[in-house]
Formats: structure tokens, sequence, C-alpha cells
């Protein structure tokens, strides 16, 4: 068990009190390693009862159960020395990248990969800086040759909804699992038949408990430098790997090289 990708695919399901341990541990969980659980309760403001309750709910032992478990889990290369603004940025993309793979399960894939060959169409939907990757993850397997479409403005999204029906496939795009216009899509889509798979950083959301396959990913709240604010690079990366294992499909290949040579993209 990867302690840390429980805490945040479960991080909605936590209190309020909860949270600030869990939001210190995911920012410095490098630092856990020397840290008393009196210490930890100081520095997030809680009690050694506390810490020591939600050691339990993430499935650990006891405090110490927890640090030796975070401690494999975590890279050592993850806070090297930084000795510039490239290396700062390289890091935190390094970063990103590492814990979002750590969350990916191939067998997921394969299930997603079966929806997309066999769906009759395939619509992609997600609101803001989320809209603009559901547009670039439809184009990429449109150009495979896959009925896909894109829908980031809430009325369009729930009016295509409204009109789906079995052997349709959804796909919500969504961090926070409870932006309003896609949980009301997805809920209208699953009601008409619809195939639905969620892509989003937390396991207990509404999102989440409207989808037939989910995709978890790395949520850079988590990542200790808020000048960072690029929330869609970890869905990306995922996008990225999934459309590399559609490339294996030799029809999809030869579409995507037909349509990239029309458009002089080679």
């Amino acid at each position: 068990m990867d302690v840390l990708m429980k805490i945040q695919k479960d991080y909605l399901s936590f209190s309020k009190k909860e949270r600030k341990i869990a939001d210190y541990i995911l920012r410095f969980s490098y630092e856990l390693q020397n840290m008393k659980i009196s210490e930890l309760a100081e520095r997030t403001n809680t009690s050694n009862a506390s810490i020591t309750r939600f050691v339990k709910k993430v499935g650990c032992k006891n405090y110490s159960d927890m640090k030796f478990n975070i401690s494999a889990n975590t890279s050592s290369n993850n806070h090297e020395k930084i000795n510039n603004m490239v290396d700062e940025v390289f890091l935190y993309y390094q970063n990103v990248i590492k814990n979002t793979q750590r969350l990916i399960d191939i067998e997921k894939i394969n299930q997603l990969l079966e929806l997309l060959i066999n769906a009759k169409n395939v619509n992609i939907v997600g609101v803001s800086s989320s809209g603009v990757t559901a547009e670039i993850f439809s184009t990429r397997l449109m150009r495979m040759g896959i009925p896909a479409k894109s829908y980031s403005d809430p009325l369009w999204m729930i009016m295509q909804a409204a009109v789906s029906e079995p052997g349709d496939l959804f796909i919500a795009i969504s961090n926070s699992g409870v932006t309003e216009p896609v949980v009301k899509t997805i809920t209208q889509a699953r009601e008409r038949g619809a195939d639905i798979v969620s892509i989003t950083s937390y396991s207990e959301n509404p999102l989440s408990k409207l989808s037939d396959l989910i995709f978890y990913v790395y949520n850079i709240r988590f990542v200790h430098n808020e000048k960072f604010s690029n929330s869609q690079f970890s869905i990306v990366y995922l996008m990225d790997v999934i459309t590399t294992f559609l490339l294996e499909n030799e029809e999809f290949r030869k579409n995507t090289i037909t349509t990239r040579e029309i458009i002089g993209d080679l």
C-alpha cells in the first residue's frame, strides 16, 4: 500500500482536522522520517491523538509504520538541491510525473482502450483548463479515426448528455470531481445508459461515484511550491500514456500518420 497515494485519493472524506494533517504529510513527506509524532502535531496544530487516529484511518498500524511506508515510497531525488530556476521547474515536473505514474493502473488503461474501440461516440467533457485538455484529447482520438468530440460549454455538454444512448462513452475530466456542470452532465449521461470514465484526483467525490472506470492523477495542490499552477500537467501525462497504448493498434497508427500528413504535422 502506498500511503501517500491513499491519502490523496481519500482526501475529500477527511474531516477539517484530518485535512490539516494530510496537507502537511503530502507536502512535506520527506521531512517525516526524523520527525516525532509530537512535532507533527505541533506543526499541524492538532494533537498526538488526532494523528494516531489519522494513521489508523489511512491503514497503518502506528505512526512509525506510516513513516516507514512513506519513506519507502518517496523518491530521494525529489528534494535534491535546486541551483537555479531551470532545476526548480524540472524537479516540479519530475515530481508530478512520478507521483502520477504511481497511480496509473495498466489494467484500467486496457479497459479504457476496449471502451474506446467499441464506442459509438466518445464525448470528452471538462470546463476551464480541463476543457482545454478535453479538446486536446478529443483531437488526438479523432486523428486515430475514433469518433470523439469535446465539450467545455456547460449547456452544450448537458445537451449532448440528454441525447446520449447505450454504446456512447463519456470521459469526464475534473481534478476536484465536484465541478457542477461536469457532474450534472455525467449524471444525465449515466441515466441514459452511456459508459462513464473519469479522470480526477480523489476517490470520494460525486464524479467518482458516477463512474464505471476511474483514473487518478496527482494533484498539484500537494506540491510545496505555489509558483506552479499547471493543474493539467498530470492529466496530460496520463493522456500521453493512453494515446501511446492506442497507437499500438495498427489501424489507429495508420490513421494518425494519414491525418498528420494531410495537415503537414510530420
